[in-house]
């Protein structure tokens, strides 16, 4: 494949889509839809975001294959070629993950995110030969995510990185490293070879040593906030991209951990926050659950605090001060 050309596909927010689920824990993919729509509204396309459906963040190991398709299509079908969809195609098994991958395929999707199996560790050559698998069943390009910290038994390091390459449809890689000398130096030796994605939290560095976007749940919670991010690592400013990440990046995750104490899932944050700012998706489907009301005000005063508009309780000015264009 092209990676030059599919750098555009995952340039700027990553941004990562939570589930949204009717109060009984079904889909709610009208919801879904919605968001998408809010999204580009807000001024997303592809070149300065990308919707990924189905990661993570998506609570795609509580779902089983048939809903993954529907969300994937649904995100597929919302986004209509405005922005670039990847789906999320982690998974077990390699044959389900092979399924995943042709189905989003299929439906048009731009790429998929794959990492590592889990609960039964791989080794290294386990996940290559997964990799090229997959590679092998479906022209879709892969966007290779290191999920080190995770316990899948496979860390993607220099030399590895090096041989990902190899792999045909090997389309960009969503880079995080248990240490900075490695996460350093893999972005200095390859982010002119293929595409790299931040997910180290390191926005403004990752920037500079030439990464072409980065994880974003901001985002969900203000859009025009990780248009304007982008915009000011583009022109390199970088000390004003420093001061937006230290004034809402940096509290909002110092929460999101918090919460990841209460409950292991990763959708219950986002949830809360977007239920926060009047956009309600719905509770996280166990085991996840759905946070207690005393770590919901600390995030809501969070928001406030960064002057996310239209914060529910928030009193008249706060929250509304400052204007990311």
């Amino acid at each position: 494949m092209n990676r030059a050309k599919f750098r555009e596909k995952v340039s700027g927010n990553y941004i990562a889509l939570p589930t949204p689920f009717h109060d009984d824990f079904s889909l709610d993919l009208a919801s879904l839809r919605r968001l998408v729509r809010r999204q580009i509204e807000a001024g997303y396309c592809t070149g300065n975001g990308v919707l990924l459906a189905g990661g993570a963040a998506g609570e795609f190991s509580v779902l089983d294959m048939d809903e993954r398709k529907q969300l994937a299509q649904a995100v597929v079908e919302e986004a209509a070629g405005d922005i670039s969809v990847v789906v999320g195609v982690q998974d077990t098994s390699t044959l389900r993950i092979q399924e995943l991958a042709q189905f989003a395929q299929e439906i048009g999707a731009d790429g998929i995110q794959i990492s590592p199996p889990y609960y039964e560790p791989p080794t290294a050559e386990d996940y290559f030969e997964l990799l090229q698998s997959v590679s092998d069943a479906a022209d879709i390009p892969m966007i290779v995510y290191n999920t080190w910290w995770t316990g899948t038994g496979v860390s993607l390091e220099h030399e590895q990185i090096a041989r990902l390459l190899e792999i045909s449809n090997v389309g960009a890689v969503k880079w995080s490293a248990s240490d900075h000398s490695t996460y350093e130096s893999v972005l200095r030796d390859f982010a002119g070879k293929v595409p790299i994605v931040d997910n180290q939290l390191s926005e403004v560095w990752s920037h500079m040593l030439g990464a072409v976007g980065f994880t974003s749940h901001l985002p969900l919670a203000w859009p025009r906030w990780g248009l304007k991010l982008w915009q000011v690592l583009q022109s390199q400013d970088y000390v004003a991209a420093t001061e937006m990440l230290s004034r809402f990046r940096i509290p909002y995750y110092r929460l999101f951990y918090k919460a990841y104490a209460y409950s292991g899932s990763e959708g219950h944050f986002d949830k809360a926050v977007l239920d926060l700012v009047g956009f309600p998706v719905g509770p996280p489907r166990p085991p996840g659950r759905t946070l207690p009301p005393s770590l919901c005000d600390e995030i809501r005063q969070m928001l406030i605090e960064a002057d996310v508009p239209n914060v529910a309780g928030a009193e008249k000015g706060d929250g509304q001060q400052v204007s990311v264009g």
